[in-house]
């Protein structure tokens, strides 16, 4: 007999009708012809699925110049302002005027 496969969604919509239910774990996986140490696990997988979701990630970002002639000059000393996790906010104004 092979074993089943359940994808990250389908754990994570057992453990959230587990979680709703009421039932111990073990009631749930009978009802659901759950094996138990599997649903003993998935709120694991699901939390580190999330996790591995909102990981960060650097975007390479790349200046093109101006398509048409009549093209205002790129604003150089606007400020960048970057949204990390837990909330830090991290600014950085313009850079100076050469000397």
């Amino acid at each position: 007999m092979s074993k089943h496969r359940w994808s990250i969604e389908q754990k994570r919509l057992h453990v959230a009708a587990w979680r709703a239910s009421g039932l111990t774990r073990q009631q749930y996986c009978e009802l659901n012809d759950i094996p138990f140490k599997s649903l003993r696990e998935w709120p694991k997988d699901v939390a580190k699925a999330e996790r591995r979701a909102n990981e960060p990630t650097i975007l390479p970002v790349q200046i093109a110049t101006p398509l048409h002639a009549d093209a205002p000059p790129p604003v150089t000393n606007e400020p960048v302002t970057l949204f990390l996790p837990g909330g830090i906010r991290m600014c950085v104004s313009g850079s100076p005027e050469p000397y």
